[in-house]
């Protein structure tokens, strides 16, 4: 028993040892570590030398005096003086720099690349030059000295590199690190700003900040990819399309190509036309509330910052309910999509159920239909039994609203100047086209097309795997579901071309294509299973009946 112990403390120690983080590297004895880690300086003071151990310079060999300079010397330890002389050659004491001078400081060594070569022959040495080119720069050098320097995104004693987790511009911490400034409402307003405080608390809400914190996807867009390091700036208003097209290329390519496109171009160089001119100058309708004085591309659609994933409800007037994307059809799939009976009225009496509930919340409109939305997960028929009270999705539905692009109309966030929370609509093509014409029937002939296309796949995944639990096998039919579930997300690249007809509705024809194989296919293979069941009924009728009448014959013998 002993041993055992032994050996599981062993263990336990060894997984303890390898989990833990590297220690820090114990920081090379000069006069500034004498000093600043002895009792002169209360903790936060030693916490510098502490932190040391762990910064870049301090790894490749560098200390305190390759910035501060002055005499490392460990001997002057004591004697201030002489450590600190401004006149000590060959490398005179400077100290700390002044804020507006920090800039030039790091560069005296990260724009030589004469210099850099020594620890690193591809370090890039014109960030100190781009700095001076962004927004940032432009404000420290008129004298405003509040803005981000080197320091305020990189640390300063603890300084790591960028590719290390712990540090502060890693991208899972970008948005973090820049949200410091500007998620402060003192400091954006100050010196006459007049900045918003809520880019990080809408980013934290996006597809990109979900794909990134809660996926891992160090390759998601955050506040650097599309703004810029050190020459940090906001995209001109022009060029969105180009910052959105170097991750979104088709995207990009289709829009290009399309009369939207074209139309925002008119409607822009009007608009700069006319002095004060918003959507209200001309529309006297549902438009005139909007206050878009520019449209450009991506932004008009998707917002800025707080890109959320893109649903069915970004194209327009919505079904009463999101269960009618898979449960019902539309056009020659109208009603109930080959259901069977028993299945059919279940999905009223459920949809019945609801929206009762609804109605009992005296919710309406784009509320029932989010919070139906919120229900559509709880509902006992898309998740598992569980004995521990956590939701756990059925495997068929784990993915329901992201293959099928079913989402909410709104979004929230809380916002750092008010503290309140903000409800936030998405954007719909009805936002603009609210009047008959070539948008508002655009629009619709696109959601219509997306719904057939939903209801199809949907009817015949769930036929496939009523057959599939009853035993038969269904995998030679899944790869015509697959390369439907593929059109359906082609299907929402192509709705950049602006046009129900041409590339889209092809591909929505390829996707019914498949999907009506995995039907039939299932159809044929519940028949079978009908088949099966019926015969093992006629099979345990006949030995029944002949055990009875062997029983019979046994008693009358």
């Amino acid at each position: 028993m002993r041993i055992k112990l032994l050996f599981a403390a062993i263990a336990i120690f060894a997984i303890s040892a390898i989990a833990a983080p590297p220690p820090a590297k114990a920081v090379r004895e000069t006069s500034c570590i004498h000093c600043h880690g002895g009792e002169l300086f209360d903790d936060a003071g030693k916490a510098k030398v502490r932190h040391f151990g762990v910064d870049v310079h301090s790894t490749v060999g560098l200390s305190c005096h390759d910035c501060h300079g002055g005499n490392p010397d460990p001997k002057l330890g004591d004697d201030i003086g002489g450590a600190m002389d401004p006149k000590f050659k060959p490398n005179p004491y400077v100290g700390a720099p002044k804020r507006q001078d920090i800039p030039e400081f790091c560069g005296r060594c990260h724009s030589s690349a004469a210099y850099m070569n020594r620890f690193n022959p591809e370090a890039r040495v014109d960030m100190v030059s781009e700095y001076w080119s962004s927004h940032h720069g432009q404000k420290l050098r008129s004298g405003v000295t509040d803005v981000a320097t080197c320091i305020d995104c990189h640390s300063v004693h603890d300084i790591r590199r960028k590719g290390n987790p712990d540090s502060p511009v890693y991208p899972t911490h970008v948005a973090e690190t820049c949200s410091k400034c500007h998620s402060d409402p003192k400091r954006m307003q100050a010196n006459g700003r007049n900045l918003p405080v809520d880019q990080y608390a809408r980013w934290s809400q996006s597809v990109h900040a979900k794909a990134l914190l809660e996926k891992g996807d160090l390759t998601a867009p955050t506040c650097n990819d599309c703004h810029g390091n050190h020459g940090a700036a906001p995209p001109g208003i022009g060029s969105i399309r180009f910052v959105c097209g170097s991750c979104h290329a088709r995207e990009e390519d289709l829009f290009r190509a399309s009369p939207k496109a074209a139309g925002l171009e008119r409607h822009n160089q009007f608009l700069a036309s006319v002095p004060d001119g918003k959507c209200g100058t001309c529309h006297d309708d549902k438009r005139s509330a909007l206050q878009f004085t520019q449209l450009s591309s991506c932004l008009v659609c998707h917002g800025n910052h707080s890109v959320v994933r893109p649903t069915v409800a970004m194209l327009g007037a919505l079904p009463d309910t999101p269960c009618a994307f898979c449960h019902e059809g539309v056009g020659p799939l109208a009603g109930f999509v080959a259901e069977p009976k028993a299945k059919a009225e279940h999905f009223r009496q459920m949809r019945g159920t609801l929206i009762s509930a609804a109605d009992k919340l005296h919710l309406k409109g784009d509320d029932r239909f989010d919070w139906l939305v919120d229900q559509a997960l709880n509902l006992p028929t898309h998740r598992l039994p569980s004995s521990d009270g956590k939701v756990q999705l059925r495997p068929e539905f784990a993915r329901l609203f992201e293959k099928f692009r079913i989402g909410k109309t709104h979004y929230t966030y809380r916002d750092p100047a008010s503290g309140h929370e903000v409800r936030v609509s998405v954007r719909r093509c009805t936002d603009c086209h609210v009047v008959a014409g070539q948008g508002l029937s655009t629009s619709q002939g696109l959601l219509a097309s997306t719904r057939e296309v939903t209801s199809m796949i949907a009817r015949s995944e769930r036929i496939l795997l009523a057959a599939q639990r009853g035993g038969v096998e269904v995998r030679s039919v899944r790869p015509e579901l697959d390369a439907a579930v593929d059109n359906q997300i082609e299907l929402e690249a192509l709705v950049h071309t602006f046009n129900p007809a041409g590339a889209f509705a092809d591909k929505k024809k390829e996707a019914l294509q498949h999907a009506h194989a995995a039907l039939e296919a299932g159809q044929h293979s519940l028949d079978e299973l009908a088949y099966r069941r019926r015969g093992l009924l006629i099979a345990l009728g006949v030995i029944i009946a002949a055990l009875a009448a062997l029983a019979l014959k046994i008693r009358q013998g």
